[in-house]
């Protein structure tokens, strides 16, 4: 019985040594096709070695952006000294969406809000942050930011704020088109727009002076040819057009009354009253108008021959 026993292990000892045989590999040269397919050890490890150096940059600017944020002093320090620089305040870039923003804006309050950050200049950059949220996340107010940012040195702490420029010259900019403000922000558009804006304006202050000019320049053609044609009788506020035109306010006041004394009789009567129009031409047929030129000579004539007389008679 020990015998046989001695026999099966002695098999299974050599059996269990077996599997650890270190099987040798082809040569490449020698190898089969799907050996030849098979990636090597060195392929692989370059693969995952460029992966990681990737992944090891991404993580790298992450945690730049999230090193300021560890520390409430720094960010403190960091969003006060581009505090006109709102892109720059919020860690985004120019093209960032609004999302983008809010998500920015909610990792630095974390960090700044005053019940959080023992900093003395927590409020202060807490204002600052919130502004630039607020200007960024709304597009009309963003454009006019960009108009802004192209005009001002955002990156001098001492320059005039956002509100201060909009205050002055900003305001308009809300209320122009999002494309126009846009466009006046890109330095070579924008000042092309400037040029374009100021020769507009120079063409209307030239047109409203040549039709100034040309105004007068027809009232005194006018006035002219009246005093040596007429006399300015047709003109009624010079001269003796003035008296023309003051003995023909009379005359048609006579008409109107004519109407009227007409209009009376015909209603005392118990007929309809005259039309208008045919009353004021069958007057004007009877009662046909003079030569005022003439009656005023007669009237000067006149008034001159008594005053002659009341002259003499004193004299006399």
């Amino acid at each position: 019985m020990a015998k046989v026993m001695g026999r099966v292990r002695s098999r299974l000892g050599v059996h269990a040594a077996q599997p650890s045989r270190v099987r040798v590999r082809h040569s490449r040269a020698g190898a089969s096709p799907l050996d030849r397919a098979r990636p090597t050890p060195t392929s692989m490890s370059t693969v995952s070695l460029s992966d990681s150096a990737g992944a090891i940059d991404a993580d790298a600017a992450e945690t730049g952006a999230a090193s300021r944020l560890k520390s409430g002093a720094d960010a403190c320090a960091y969003v006060l000294a581009h505090q006109r620089d709102y892109y720059k305040v919020l860690d985004v870039s120019r093209n960032a969406s609004t999302e983008d923003i809010k998500k920015a804006y909610r990792k630095l309050a974390r960090v700044l809000h005053p019940d959080k950050c023992q900093d003395a200049r927590a409020t202060d950059a807490m204002a600052v942050v919130t502004s630039a949220h607020s200007t960024l996340a709304n597009a009309a107010l963003r454009a006019a930011y960009d108009l802004y940012a192209s005009r001002v040195n955002v990156e001098d702490a001492s320059s005039a704020s956002f509100g201060e420029w909009q205050s002055r010259e900003g305001a308009a900019a809300v209320h122009l088109p999002a494309w126009l403000i846009k466009a006046m922000s890109t330095p070579v558009l924008g000042q092309l727009i400037s040029i374009l804006a100021l020769l507009l304006a120079l063409a209307l202050i030239l047109l409203t002076l040549a039709l100034a000019a040309c105004y007068l320049f027809i009232h005194m053609c006018f006035w002219l040819l009246c005093c040596f044609g007429c006399c300015g009788s047709c003109w009624p506020r010079y001269g003796i057009g003035a008296r023309v035109h003051a003995k023909r306010q009379e005359r048609f006041t006579q008409m109107l009354k004519a109407y009227e004394k007409a209009t009376m009789d015909a209603a005392a009567d118990g007929a309809d009253p005259p039309h208008p129009t045919v009353f004021f031409a069958q007057w004007n047929v009877d009662n046909e108008e003079p030569d005022w030129l003439e009656v005023i000579r007669r009237e000067d004539e006149l008034a001159k021959e008594k005053s002659a007389a009341g002259s003499y008679g004193a004299t006399g």
